[in-house]
């Protein structure tokens, strides 16, 4: 890959992360431990029954799910079409160009021939007319792109994915946009849209590894219960992700800084961490909400960053 020029530089792995800035190098590659996430059951949840969440949802056509993600041609959003055209969805990865479009998605098929990936190249303005679409700019062009394309994005599901993180000498430093959170600050933008905030923990190298399940789990939060309704039961098609519904919008802001931390574990140690919150395997709990009350013994949930051995490909140089 060519150097990037400029004092800043967006990372080009890492965890599915969108417009990274640095002033060093690009954070290490990411690649969780392998491990089995259980089974969530989707029944009794404080939202609902199963059956009144199905009503919720559009019914089921026999169509592929059409999504499209806006600024699409980094590696975040590259990773995430990959993803989401091999579980079935079919997928426009937007640009502002399209000439980049065509090339980013020609070298996804030409990595996964065998897999019949459904996924097209077109401008943003095309991505922004599927159904579902998901932001994959960088962190401080999310909201003025998603404003360009406003028209297009009136009542649909709109995910946010990025972080607004900096790298400065050998730390990772969480910055605050000014409405609190990169989600936020698109949802402002979007008023008319159902944004929710998700993805932003999964790293980008996993992710576009279809020979690999996506290990660890996706947090989401949205102010709209039908948008984190309709993104994690996209997430829970991934093989070895579990959605979690994580509350409003507002906490988006934790979320988002949260990456830092996991991303400074990877320097200090070597490795590559997986966020896993434990607790959650003994309780009937759905995936669409906080499910009934604990049992005794389980009133809290510990929160682990599980990582793995290092060995001679998670060394850095």
């Amino acid at each position: 890959m060519p150097p990037i020029a400029g004092r800043y530089r967006r990372a080009v792995s890492g965890f599915g992360l969108s417009g990274i800035r640095t002033h060093d190098a690009p954070p290490l590659p990411y690649r969780a431990p392998a491990r089995t996430v259980a089974a969530v059951p989707a029944d009794a949840t404080a939202n609902g029954t199963a059956d009144e969440v199905a009503a919720a949802e559009p019914a089921s056509s026999g169509e592929p799910t059409r999504i499209g993600i806006i600024g699409g041609t980094g590696p975040a959003g590259a990773a995430l079409a990959t993803r989401l055209a091999d579980i079935g969805c079919e997928v426009t990865l937007g640009s502002r160009s399209k000439y980049r479009s065509m090339e980013v998605v020609d070298n996804i098929l030409d990595r996964w021939p065998d897999r019949h990936l459904r996924i097209h190249p077109g401008a943003n303005s095309l991505a922004a007319q599927e159904p579902t679409v998901v932001m994959a700019t960088p962190w401080d062009a999310a909201a003025i792109t998603a404003k360009g394309v406003a028209e297009h994005l009136r009542g649909k599901v709109v995910a946010t994915m990025s972080n607004a993180l900096a790298r400065v000498d050998d730390e990772f430093v969480p910055l605050i946009p000014p409405r609190g959170s990169v989600a936020a600050s698109v949802q402002a933008s979007l008023p008319d849209s159902l944004v929710a905030a998700a993805l932003q923990h999964v790293p980008a190298t996993e992710l576009g590894n279809l020979d690999e399940p996506v290990h660890g789990d996706i947090l989401i939060c949205s102010d709209h219960r039908e948008a984190t309704w309709h993104i994690a039961e996209i997430v829970d098609r991934m093989p070895g992700a579990r959605a979690l519904d994580c509350g409003n919008l507002s906490n988006a802001t934790a979320i988002e800084a949260f990456t830092a931390v996991l991303m400074q574990l990877n320097t200090r140690y070597r490795t590559r961490v997986a966020l896993r919150l434990v607790g959650l395997d003994h309780v009937p709990i759905s995936v669409l909400g906080g499910g009934p009350s604990r049992p005794e013994g389980h009133e809290t949930a510990d929160v682990t960053a599980e990582t793995a051995q290092p060995d001679a490909e998670t060394v850095p140089d």
